[in-house]
């Protein structure tokens, strides 16, 4: 019996170290799980981490270029309010001519019409003097004994009108070409 204690016993200090070591292999795997895991832990910390900062550089970069898209911004409104005052300046001066030109167009309107109606009197005197000078002449002629023809009398008040109309016209003309002019 000893024997067979003695094998028993052999094969219980042989299962028993079996089992020391099946032991040690465990803790040794259960350390290396652990490592593992925390490795793990680790490498998802620095995925989150390397994840965060790609997006962070992202962001920075986003708002470097809102940066100077403002900028740009601000100096475009800069130059637009530049260009928008420098326009209203051009536009009063070019209100301030055409004011001028207005003022001068019936400056001009006003002496032509005050021109035209001197004409126009002066025609008036014309045509006076004519019929004054037709008279006088008919007096003339039947004072001197002298036939008073119907034709110097027919000429005569021909001639006025006609040179009353040409007066007429040539202060028209006058009028209208003046105003082409100051426009």
């Amino acid at each position: 019996m000893e024997a067979a204690n003695g094998v028993v016993s052999k094969k219980i200090e042989a299962l028993e170290r079996e089992n020391a070591a099946k032991k040690d292999e465990i803790r040794r795997l259960k350390k290396e799980i652990d490592s593992l895991r925390r490795e793990a832990a680790e490498l998802r910390d620095s995925e989150t981490s390397a994840a965060l900062k790609n997006l962070l550089e992202e962001r920075e970069r986003t708002v470097t270029f809102l940066e100077r898209e403002t900028e740009s911004l601000k100096q475009l409104k800069a130059e637009s309010e530049m260009k928008v005052r420098d326009l209203e300046r051009k536009l009063s001066v070019v209100e301030v001519r055409e004011s001028e030109e207005r003022s001068k167009r019936v400056r001009a309107e006003e002496e032509t019409k005050e021109k035209v109606g001197e004409k126009e009197r002066e025609i008036e005197e014309m045509r006076q003097r004519i019929e004054d000078l037709e008279k006088v002449r008919v007096v003339e002629m039947r004072e001197k004994g002298e036939r008073v023809d119907g034709e110097w009398t027919k000429w005569l008040g021909i001639v006025w009108p006609v040179v009353a109309t040409g007066s007429g016209a040539v202060a028209a003309v006058f009028y209208l070409c003046f105003r082409k002019r100051s426009r």
